[in-house]
């Protein structure tokens, strides 16, 4: 089945329209979009320089996808914005290409979910099924891997790494790194424990929760024992646990931001 464009559409020479793709009233598109089969922009959608949408996605009304970084000074060059398959994309979400200062792209997964005025800043990464509620923002470089749930008007620095899986409260201010399967919540934000709902939504056995939880005290309730040392510890204790283990590879990982402490 052909493309379906709205004769009030603007679609700049040079935009790529996949068969099945909706194309509402009163959204311009410009000349380096690609916009993939089954998409639906319903109306009022606006593209920027090289952004490409993916297949069965839904973008809604006054939706701006593709605006050059908000850098100071002003920076625009021949940067990308790249979203997935099967994405939702409510009113007045705005999403930027990513800049000269990183690898050039803002990317988003398949699956996600970015509710009402939420904001992606130039060259995040946000992984599969992550889901932004209302004016959440996420400032520049942040990565946000698999599954992860952004509050109602939380707000992430740039820079931020957030886990799989971590749940951040509505209203938070996050400024460190937060690990997979935790909760933070506060301005600043600070852990507050695990998302124990998540871990028996996805099947996990009593005992492997028991386990996650032993490791999470020993890794954030001493902060007198230096936390490479914790991390030994945890790791020989909990070598067949993959949650903890994702757990310690994050913490393994390259911080800008330093990891989120819990709260005292």
């Amino acid at each position: 089945m052909s493309a379906t464009i709205h004769p009030s559409a603007v679609i700049e020479d040079g935009a790529v329209i996949h068969d099945g793709a909706k194309i509402g009233p009163f959204c311009y598109i410009s000349s380096q979009t690609t916009i993939g089969p089954d998409a639906h922009l319903v109306s009022n959608v606006t593209t920027y320089g090289r952004v490409s949408i993916g297949a069965t996605t839904q973008v809604w009304p006054f939706a701006v996808l593709g605006g050059p970084p908000q850098i100071h000074p002003y920076q625009d060059s021949d940067t990308q914005l790249v979203i997935g398959a099967s994405c939702v994309i409510r009113e007045h979400v705005t999403m930027h290409r990513g800049s000269t200062r990183d690898q050039g792209l803002t990317k988003i997964g398949d699956g996600c979910y970015f509710m009402d005025n939420s904001h992606v800043a130039h060259d995040c990464v946000v992984e599969d099924n992550c889901i932004l509620a209302r004016s959440a923002t996420l400032g520049g470089h942040a990565h946000l891997a698999k599954g992860v749930y952004i509050g109602g008007l939380a707000a992430v620095h740039q820079w931020t790494r957030i886990g799989t899986f971590a749940f951040i409260g509505a209203l938070a201010l996050v400024t460190r790194d937060v690990i997979p399967f935790a909760m933070a919540n506060g301005n600043p934000a600070h852990l507050k424990g695990l998302n124990i709902v998540g871990f028996k939504r996805r099947g996990n056995s009593t005992a492997q929760i028991r386990d996650i939880l032993a490791a999470f005290d020993m890794l954030f309730g001493d902060d007198v024992t230096p936390l490479q040392d914790r991390i030994s510890d945890v790791s020989e204790s909990f070598q067949d646990n993959e949650q903890v283990q994702a757990m310690l590879d994050f913490l393994n990982g390259t911080s800008k931001r330093g990891i989120c402490s819990a709260e005292r």
